[in-house]
């Protein structure tokens, strides 16, 4: 006798459930795995992220989200920190799959997965430009930008600008991290 198989779920059960239930979920290789709260650090780096891209856009036809709006990768769905999509045809009320930039603050216990398979799993989207990895252990700013086929990573400290050349805005990095407390 074997072990008892676990059920892996499709996308499209993933997204019945997802709508129905009281917590946020990710769907990971079939997998559907319960998300956790965020501590200040990374809520306050989301939100000056948010809010200076938001206020970028107020004349766009772009659309930023925060960690509310569900995003496909493949057969995946995540809920990202930030992210900006600008195809009107993205129009699903309740998951995304056409972005161009993708931004996640990293948590302890993310931080592989957000390096690892997210990060392949994101890269894989045709429409994405750039994906940004923000630390909140210290000031630094990992960004992956498309250049052709190829993609290129820089890395970011303190004193630098970051250029969204998808949204064609900067923002000095320390700014990300505004009333934020290391201890």
């Amino acid at each position: 006798m074997g072990l008892p198989q676990r059920k892996l779920f499709t996308k499209y059960d993933y997204l019945l459930l997802e709508e129905k239930a009281e917590t946020k979920h990710e769907l990971v290789n079939g997998e559907i795995y319960a998300m956790a709260g965020a501590k200040e650090n990374h809520v306050k780096i989301t939100g000056n992220i948010f809010r200076n891209i938001a206020n970028h856009l107020l004349e766009s036809s772009c659309d930023v989200y925060s960690s509310d709006m569900k995003l496909s990768a493949g057969s995946d769905c995540y809920y990202p920190d930030v992210f900006v999509k600008c195809d009107p045809d993205d129009n699903d009320e309740l998951v995304k799959d056409k972005p161009i930039l993708v931004i996640e603050v990293l948590s302890e216990s993310t931080k592989h997965f957000d390096r690892g398979d997210k990060l392949q799993n994101y890269l894989k989207i045709p429409s994405l430009q750039e994906y940004v990895l923000v630390s909140q252990q210290e000031i630094e700013v990992w960004i992956y930008r498309r250049t052709g086929k190829k993609w290129e990573i820089e890395i970011l400290k303190e004193n630098d600008e970051l250029y969204f050349l998808s949204l064609d805005l900067k923002i000095p990095v320390r700014d990300l991290y505004a009333k934020v407390l290391f201890s």
